[in-house]
């Protein structure tokens, strides 16, 4: 907030000994924000107490466009909501898809969603950190699903893993698999679409639990699953290293090693492994942070580059860079923020990359990359206090911004109005 002292106004009567003050503050929003002309809707998502989608139940989890042309996006049960549903917006309405919920009862949070050939959504559930963080749960377990666009034919494809979500998914088109990362417990995971079989690849990431102003998660479980062109799944995660405590350290009786937990190693799992591989490559960082029980080194948003590779934004730090799969180099770009998290990434109709950064419950920030220059570029927010999670481009070549709040809304950006 910005306050002009001129603006603030003092003016003190005195009337048989009682003091009047007549005090005028003029307050304003904070600079930084989007141009207004480049914002040309805002669109709720909750439809109210009546619904079909109530508040708490809005806050936006992902999007993706269809080729009907409309986004469709995904929601997560928040505040103690109890459903999650599938929407679809074509930048002026909002209309109600599914309530998911309805469909496989338990399930609160649609986690993630994808879509190989613009016409069948694959989607992945989970449900709220406190239930998995409590021992007498009764919790079945996330469920993979399907939903066809054109014909809104719903599949439930079952629960990969008793008690446990999922975090993330991608597609192999060409064997017909869907990868998965379960959650809390970090499991790699395939589920095979025509036999129905699902193969646990093991623990790819020790649970690690962390407290942080009253709220539990756990840390390090891949966020984002990429795949080149070879069916090759590439994810980040820590590595556990045992260091030997010298003479001086070591304890009767006691361990003689100390576990250090290396954050930001990208990994690999080709077609017919059995087991990941580290590349060798691992995300920019801070040095020396990668063990920092509160900052999480991992990759937080993917997105496949024009020219080969994947652009990929981290958590903790917002730094963007590229990954080449077939050499394990990474290219940093830098950062375009002072803040952490690039969440979600996008192409406008202009070819740039778009980015959406920001910590988790505080405000957004729109930012872009222009390959043909190399430049990054910080854009603004949409409002002060908008907390969003996720952006997509609509047919239009605009950016759908979404909110991951009680009563979430979406904003609708055309960078090509910026300079108006």
């Amino acid at each position: 907030m910005t306050v002009n002292p001129s603006k603030i106004e003092f003016v003190t009567l005195i009337t048989k000994g009682i003091i009047f003050i007549n005090f005028n503050l003029i307050f304003s929003q904070r600079v930084g924000g989007l141009p207004p002309a480049s914002l040309i809707n805002r669109i709720l998502i909750s439809d109210g107490p009546q619904g079909p989608i109530q508040g708490g139940e809005s806050a936006v989890s992902d999007m993706l466009l269809m080729n009907d042309g409309w986004v469709y996006g995904s929601t997560k049960a928040t505040w103690g909501a109890q459903n999650c549903h599938l929407f679809r917006t074509d930048g002026e309405t909002v209309n109600h898809v599914l309530n998911l919920t309805g469909r496989l009862p338990g399930q609160t949070a649609i986690s993630d969603i994808l879509s190989a050939d613009e016409k069948t959504i694959y989607g992945a559930t989970t449900t709220y950190d406190d239930i998995f963080d409590d021992v007498g749960n009764n919790y079945e377990g996330g469920h993979l699903f399907s939903f066809n666009a054109g014909t809104s034919q719903f599949e439930d494809l079952g629960i990969i893993s008793a008690g446990q979500g999922i975090n993330c998914i991608n597609l192999d088109t060409a064997r017909g698999l869907i990868y998965g990362v379960t959650y809390p417990a970090g499991h790699l995971f395939s589920f095979n679409l025509a036999k129905k079989e699902i193969k646990d690849f093991g623990e790819v990431m020790t649970p690690w639990r962390v407290k942080d102003l009253g709220r539990v998660s756990w840390r390090g479980v891949p966020k984002v699953l990429m795949m080149d062109d070879a069916g090759a799944v590439y994810f980040s995660t820590y590595y556990r290293n045992e260091i030997e405590m010298s003479e001086e350290e070591k304890m009767k009786g006691e361990e003689n090693t100390i576990s250090s937990l290396e954050g930001g190693r990208i990994y690999r799992l080709s077609p017919g492994d059995e087991k990941p591989v580290f590349t060798g490559a691992v995300i920019p960082t801070q040095t020396g942070m990668d063990s920092d029980p509160l900052y999480e080194n991992g990759i937080a948003s993917a997105i496949r580059a024009g020219d080969g590779g994947f652009w990929c934004g981290t958590i903790n730090d917002g730094f963007l860079f590229k990954f080449e799969p077939s050499t394990s180099t990474i290219i940093n770009k830098g950062k375009a923020f002072q803040y952490w998290n690039l969440k979600s990434l996008a192409y406008g109709g202009d070819g740039k990359l778009y980015m959406l950064g920001g910590r988790d419950e505080d405000n957004s920030w729109i930012m872009s990359y222009d390959p043909a220059l190399g430049s990054l570029e910080c854009l603004g927010w949409p409002e002060n206090t908008a907390q969003c999670n996720v952006i997509c481009t609509d047919k239009n070549g605009r950016i759908i911004i979404a909110e991951n709040l009680r009563h979430s809304f979406m904003w609708v950006f055309d960078p090509g109005r910026m300079g108006q």
